[in-house]
This record gives structure tokens, sequence and C-alpha cells, in this order.
């Protein structure tokens, strides 16, 4: 069903970029933070990229050129190393950025917000890489983040944490050491720990633990790792480990990765099993050569399979999805719903478990319920590198609940919702409207009569005062690559 609004304007800039989220990006630059990176870059006007910083983890770290041997226990080396799989410090800068600068041109007229190739080459930076958890030294990167906690911009600086911590770590033991024992000190960590949020892959090194935590314990820091479950390595483990619903599996198919995604001078660096591609100065990157695996490595279902965007769970929370809240893990979106795991430290996890259509509760749902709208939206957009005329590719409808945010009602109400949609590409929107029950606090179902052409009625039940009601309303356009956007209306009993 299509209800008209007008064409979607192009987003006005303000002083503060448009108040879109504000970001550094910390990685190791793996092989998955290489998939990661290139779909990141197709989202890159949704966000302010303040800094992409090279950073090491338990995984990869570059040494420090002087033959310093470094072990720890427990980890995938059993001798002491000078370096261990380092990918290098250039990745970014000669590959990744060339080949946006190549495709820029093109995503500009699907999109002005843009940055310029030169912007984001001029926040690439080098964090601390010699060893894991390093943080010992300030480095151009850590500079970056410290100084960007320091400035005047009001907004939250969304620190996304891709390998380790330590970077970031640093930045915040720099503050701590220049303001330490001063006056200013308690105003300072306050403001500090109100500013960062780190979003983090899973913790790649031990600095959350042994820093972060027993001295930052304010700063809010969400473990996204159990959206591995999702973006994670695509591979067999013995246990028949295959991500995306059983409907969705298409969009994580070597066809349809092949065919939509490794496509174009950026999409041509995506990686996936068996590819043939390799990160330099991995020895054991074998996504390109099943032969080379060790003993006890999972095992890629097929050429072209999805291997892994392990990273995007730091960044989908940011999307401008129309329900996107980081400022609010509790509501959920591409990014997944968290809970609070403890309030000292301020640390989020991903819920366990959400209920599906049919009312099972369904392990990592949270984010394996937008996989096919994510993954369709990734085609379209690399399908805008490659097409310079607006009009021949597909843009994200738009959709709104009027009068939504927060309205009131008392138990055996009815709530009268009317929805509307527009399409910049004058297609087709259905629209669809769903609880999202473990959003809202009443712990029941609650009837959503649909009367069609965007309008639909909930029945309050007997509920508490105070409990809400979370209610979607979700438009996906009929283009191509069809697009999903969305709109919330919390229903608070009264």
């Amino acid at each position: 069903m299509t209800n008209a609004l007008p064409a979607a304007a192009k987003p006005a800039e303000s002083s503060w970029e448009g108040n879109r989220p504000r970001t550094v990006v910390t990685t190791d630059m793996e092989s998955d933070d290489y998939a990661s990176l290139i779909r990141y870059l197709l989202y890159t006007n949704d966000v302010d990229t303040q800094g992409i910083v090279y950073s090491s983890s338990k995984y990869h770290w570059s040494g420090d050129g002087q033959g310093t041997l470094f072990f720890l226990p427990g980890r995938e080396y059993t001798t002491p190393q000078a370096s261990w799989r380092w990918t290098g410090s250039r990745t970014i800068q000669d590959q990744a950025l060339r080949a946006y600068a190549e495709v820029y041109p093109n995503l500009r007229r699907h999109d002005p917000r843009y940055p310029t190739p030169h912007a984001l080459l001029s926040r690439v930076k080098i964090g601390n890489i010699d060893f894991e958890g390093e943080m010992a030294k300030d480095t151009e990167g850590s500079d970056l983040i410290r100084n960007l906690l320091l400035d005047h911009d009001p907004r939250p600086l969304y620190l996304q944490a891709w390998g380790g911590t330590n970077t970031i770590a640093r930045a915040l033991k720099s503050i701590e050491d220049r303001f330490s024992g001063t006056k200013q000190w308690p105003r300072v960590k306050a403001e500090v720990s109100a500013k960062a949020v780190i979003l983090a892959s899973g913790f790649q090194d031990e600095t959350y633990a042994k820093y972060i935590a027993p001295v930052w314990p304010s700063i809010r820091v969400q473990n996204m790792e159990a959206g591995y479950a999702t973006w994670g390595f695509n591979c067999e483990w013995g246990q028949g480990n295959v991500r995306g619903l059983p409907a969705d599996r298409v969009y994580f198919s070597g066809e349809w990765i092949k065919q939509n995604i490794q496509i174009g001078p950026l999409g041509s660096l995506y990686r996936s099993w068996l590819d043939g591609q390799s990160m330099p100065g991995d020895p054991l990157d074998i996504f390109g050569d099943s032969e080379r695996a060790p003993s006890g490595w999972c095992k890629p279902l097929a050429p072209y399979d999805f291997l892994s965007e392990g990273d995007n769970v730091a960044f989908n929370p940011l999307l401008d999805t129309g329900i996107q809240a980081p400022e609010n893990p509790a509501l959920g979106g591409w990014g997944g719903r968290a809970t609070q795991t403890t309030t000292n430290p301020n640390l989020w996890t991903l819920a366990r478990t959400e209920k599906d259509d049919t009312g099972a509760d369904v392990e990592n749902y949270t984010t394996l319920r937008w996989a096919g709208a994510a993954q369709n939206d990734f085609a379209a957009r690399m399908r805008w590198t490659l097409t310079p005329d607006y009009r021949d590719a597909n843009h994200p409808p738009t959709v709104k609940i009027v009068g939504g945010g927060t309205v009131r009602a008392r138990p055996g109400s009815v709530v009268t919702l009317t929805g509307l949609a527009g399409d910049p590409d004058h297609d087709r929107v259905t629209l669809r409207w769903w609880q999202y029950q473990e959003e809202g606090t009443y712990p029941g179902i609650v009837t959503i009569t649909d009367h069609g052409h965007g309008r639909a009625s909930v029945t309050i039940p007997d509920a508490e005062p105070g409990q809400t009601i979370s209610i979607i309303l979700q438009g996906t356009d009929d283009g191509q690559f069809p697009l999903t956007r969305y709109d919330r209306v919390l229903i608070q009993v009264v």
C-alpha cells in the first residue's frame, strides 16, 4: 500500500553535520574488518566519520620494528613472536579509499552528504599497533580520539572497536594523565564519560577489563559480540553453522554475493569465501585457499559465499533506518537490542533471544530479524557506485507514523494509528504494522487490526499503568532490491 509523502528532500547540513552520529572506527584490518569497511564506506552519508584508526588486537599486531618478542598465553601462537598476522598500515588508504574515490562521483549523485575521499583520507591515523593491548604511548590515533573527547561538539562520540580497545584506552589514559589530581578532573571525567560510547565487536584485548572498566566505569560500553551469529564467519564448524534465517539465506549465498556485491571498483575489494583474494602479511589468511586451512579451522561452504563482516555489529546501531536510537541501546533496530548487564561498569550486551512472528523464542533474533533488509540495502548502495543517474537506481522510502513518538492510552481503549509512506523513485511501498514485543514493558501480545491505506488500530489490554507497548510501522518498496524503512510509536498505559 502506498501513502504519498513529498519526494525525499536532500537533508540540510548544520554546523554539527546535521546531527548525524559522530563516530571513530578503530580496526585491526583483518579480512572481515575489510569486508565491513567496504560496507561502512557506503554508509558514510549516514554518519559523521571523524576517524578511521589502525589498532592492534590479540589476533593482529605489528611489532615495534626492533625485533622485540611478545607472548601471552592462550593465543594462536605458542612461542614469543616479533609480530603476529599484521596486515599492514596502508590497506585503507591505498586500496579501500582509492576505490571509494573512483566511485565517489556516482555516490554523490545519490546523496550529496557522502564525504569527499580527501576528507576520509585525512582522518586515517595509525593508533597503538605494536603489540596486543599496547597503550603505553600516545599515537596519532589516540591523540585524535583524545582531542575529539575534549572538544566542544555536544554530540556523543561513538568509538567503534573492530579490534582491540587499546587505542581508545590510550586516549582515555592520556586524558587521565593530563587532568588527574587537578581541580578540573571531576568535571572532565564526568564530561568525557558522558560523551564517549564504545561499540565493541567483542573484547579483542584486555584493555577494557584492566583499564577502561575500573578507571572509567561510567562510560557506556556495548559488547556486540553476540551479533557474530548474524555477521560473523559463515562456515562449517562441524555443526552446520549457516548464517541468516531460512528465508534470507539467499542473501548469504555465493551466487548472490558475486552478482550483487563483488562488483565495480569498490565491491571487487569485498571479501568472500574462496574468492582468490588475501590480506597482505597474514600467513593464516586462508580464505582464498582452503587447502592451507589449519587443523580445526572452519571450512568454507562454497565459493563466494558470505565470509564474514563481524564488525558490522559496531556501526549498524548508527545507521539511519527510521528507528535507530543509538542513544538508547534498549531500543532495537539493525544493530540489535541490548540490555544492561552491569551498572558499574556501564556494560551492555545484545539480547540473547527475541520472539519471531510465530511467537517462538529465537536465539540471536535481535540481529537476525533484519538480515534480509540490510543485505538488500547493501546491494542497492553498491549499485549506486556504478550508476551515475539517480533515476536508474533504487533509494529507500520514507515511513512515518502521524503523531508518533509516545502516546498515552487507558486499558480497554483503542488507539488508531495512521502511517504515511513516500518513495523518491515513486515505487510502490507496502506497509506492515507489528508489535516489537521485547521493546515494550507489557509482557503480552496486543491485537493490531490493519485497516489498509496506512491505518491500523491497537486494542489496549488490561495492562498496568506505566507499562509500554512498542508498535513498528515497516515500509518496503518494490524496487530491484526492495528497501525497507521504519517508524515506531510507544503506547504508554495510564
